[in-house]
């Protein structure tokens, strides 16, 4: 995509997060509620072995240190620790894992910067949002079809989560966050996923909002076509009344994430007319039997 449509398909952005400032983030307040989700959520240790048990024995102490050394600039991410999780379709994911203490900064980073770009997320979108979630998905989908829109791209990226570039990425973030630290602070945690510049950590709180950031531009662009989808992380389907517009909508996915990095993987990404199922979200579309291609 161009600048200029890059600058459309973001548009109203930057006077959206003039709240979000470092000092909101690190808030006594806000750290509490961060520390108090990352305790509920449980999970392992990071990289430097301290456990949830371990920091909870000293937490007031703890959450005012990373609270200073943030506002200082001398906050650092300790490392990470990598795991392999089975798939429950098969295969296997490969997670990685912040400290409890990154944990807890990455949840009040998500926590304050989600209150101000959240709800200018496009409403195709139904992943990582509160307040929706998968059977909120489904039933957009049935509500499109309804209308009349049969025909399916379903679409597949290959190795997302893997293959983002940092560098895209952070120019998004200039465009939403006003505050410079704080995209220094996701900078550095980045780096701490990924020394190569690619990939976000499947495992961090930070992820899924960065997950959703990085792919508005593509929501906004098919709306500006005219064009429903439905998209829960970077699982989605665009809805068509014709397969002209189908076929439409796979060039303009595959030319904007191209100049973003990213290709479909097209072995997973299809057409699918009106008489042919498909599985989305685990679910099984059927066919539309009385509707002509």
């Amino acid at each position: 995509m161009n600048s200029q449509a890059q600058s459309a398909c973001c548009a109203g952005a930057n006077q959206i997060v003039e709240g979000a400032t470092l000092e909101k983030v690190v808030a006594p307040a806000c750290l509490q509620q961060a520390w108090t989700r990352v305790r509920k959520n449980k999970g392992g240790p990071g990289g430097d072995g301290v456990t949830i048990e371990i920091f909870a024995q000293n937490a007031e102490v703890e959450l005012e240190k990373l609270r200073a050394e943030t506002l200082a600039g001398i906050y650092r991410p300790r490392k990470v620790r990598h795991a392999i999780v089975p798939k429950p379709k098969g295969g296997e994911r490969k997670l990685t894992i912040p400290s409890v203490v990154d944990r807890i900064l990455q949840t009040a980073t998500m926590l304050s910067l989600g209150q101000t770009v959240d709800h200018h997320f496009s409403s195709a979108s139904w992943a990582y949002r509160e307040g929706r979630g998968v059977d909120d998905a489904l039933a957009d989908l049935r509500r499109l079809r309804n209308s009349g829109l049969f025909w399916t791209f379903d679409a597949d990226i290959m190795q997302y989560f893997d293959r983002i570039l940092h560098k895209r990425l952070i120019d998004d973030l200039f465009i939403w966050v006003d505050d410079l630290r704080i995209v220094r602070l996701i900078q550095l945690w980045l780096r701490s996923f990924s020394y190569w510049g690619r990939g976000i950590a499947q495992g961090a709180p930070i992820s899924p909002l960065l997950a959703n950031l990085f792919l508005h531009p593509m929501d906004r662009l098919l709306e500006l076509e005219g064009l429903a989808s439905v998209r829960y992380a970077d699982d989605f389907v665009v809805l068509c009344r014709s397969k002209a517009l189908a076929q439409k909508a796979q060039l303009i996915v595959a030319s904007h994430l191209a100049a973003r990095g990213l290709k479909l993987n097209m072995s997973k990404t299809r057409i699918l007319a009106p008489s042919e199922a498909f599985i989305f979200l685990g679910q099984t579309v059927e066919p539309v039997w009385d509707t002509q291609p």
